[in-house]
């Protein structure tokens, strides 16, 4: 065969190649992306989760149950470790509601010195676990999240 006619047959092979990684490229650039929407998604329900312990200290069953909806959602975009740091997250708020509801109604009927300093100790503890929600969500969650929000590139 004469070179000048292998000439186009390797054009048109070189084409393929190129068109071929060209779409799989844009396909994985596609699932990164659906992949980021999807964990930015679940942050923000996260943060909307825990959003009246910042604003107003309670956590309502509401609260909870918003929580637990989100972390069943993110079970399969996340790693093992996240999925525990948010359990822990998870924790403090079932917490918190609990000693909340209890301090509410030993509201108005605790008298003995006593029973005022465990009322004082459980709503140190309550603001504590208030504390521990807002920067779990907001200060360390960023953190954790940061490796699987960064782009991975074309392999």
């Amino acid at each position: 065969m004469e070179p000048l006619v292998l000439i186009p047959t390797i054009l048109s092979a070189i084409h393929i190649v190129f068109s071929h990684s060209t779409y799989i490229a844009y396909r994985q650039w596609l699932t990164e992306r659906d992949l980021f929407k999807r964990r930015h998604a679940a942050y923000e329900q996260l943060k909307i989760a825990a959003a009246s312990v910042s604003a107003s200290g309670a956590v309502s069953n509401t609260d909870i149950d918003r929580f637990a909806q989100v972390m069943s959602d993110m079970r399969f975009l996340f790693d093992k470790d996240l999925e525990r740091f948010v359990s822990g997250i998870y924790g403090a708020l079932l917490r918190k509601h609990a000693l909340d509801s209890l301090l509410e109604k030993a509201a108005g009927k605790v008298k003995a010195p006593s029973d005022i300093a465990l009322t004082e100790k459980a709503l140190m503890k309550s603001l504590e676990l208030s504390g521990r929600i807002a920067n779990g969500i907001y200060r360390d969650m960023p953190e954790h999240l940061e490796k699987f929000m960064q782009s991975r590139g074309i392999r």
